[in-house]
């Protein structure tokens, strides 16, 4: 039977789900540590909160560099000739490499996936990469949500083993 607990502990890991998907400073492995250990959260509401506060927060970033893309201030800003040793050439060849891999149906939801589960490399830039390619919305989105599904009941279940050996 879900109880008001259960909500409360439900809307409590949806909440700081999506701060921590959207400021890195808030980490998701020290809230999850920190609710099991104290015994204040239960592993399903934590881990389904979690899991959908931070989709929600990365879909949030997708959207916000997707649509940021078409404003006009982006759109009239005229590109300056570079200097092909520069460090800024290097960076905008990296960025357009990159781009290219996640945009790619053959590595970016594995990519995605990865990132989410284990957090290499940073889900933070592999969103922002997401949002600036013409990757699916919905594939964004499910793809994220089960990579962040794995890592966070991994996490839980680790935590909380370790938390009855204690």
């Amino acid at each position: 039977m879900l109880t008001l607990r259960f909500w409360a502990e439900m809307v409590t890991s949806v909440g700081y789900g999506v701060l921590s998907s959207v400021v890195p400073i808030f980490h998701t492995e020290a809230f999850i540590i920190a609710a099991l250990g104290a015994g204040v959260l239960g592993v399903l509401p934590l881990t389904i909160g979690l899991t959908i506060g931070q989709t929600i927060g990365k879909q949030l970033m997708f959207l916000a560099v997707r649509r940021g893309k078409q404003l006009p201030v982006v759109q009239q800003r005229k590109s300056k000739p570079l200097d092909p040793n520069s460090w800024r050439a290097r960076w905008k060849s990296w960025s357009e490499r990159t781009a290219h891999l996640v945009e790619s149906p053959r590595w970016g939801y594995p990519l995605l996936f990865i990132s989410g589960a284990v957090g290499v490399p940073p889900i933070y830039l592999v969103t922002l990469f997401a949002g600036a390619t013409r990757m699916s919305f919905v594939g964004f989105s499910v793809v994220a949500f089960l990579g962040f599904f794995v890592r966070t009941l991994g996490l839980a279940l680790i935590t909380l083993g370790a938390v009855q050996l204690w």
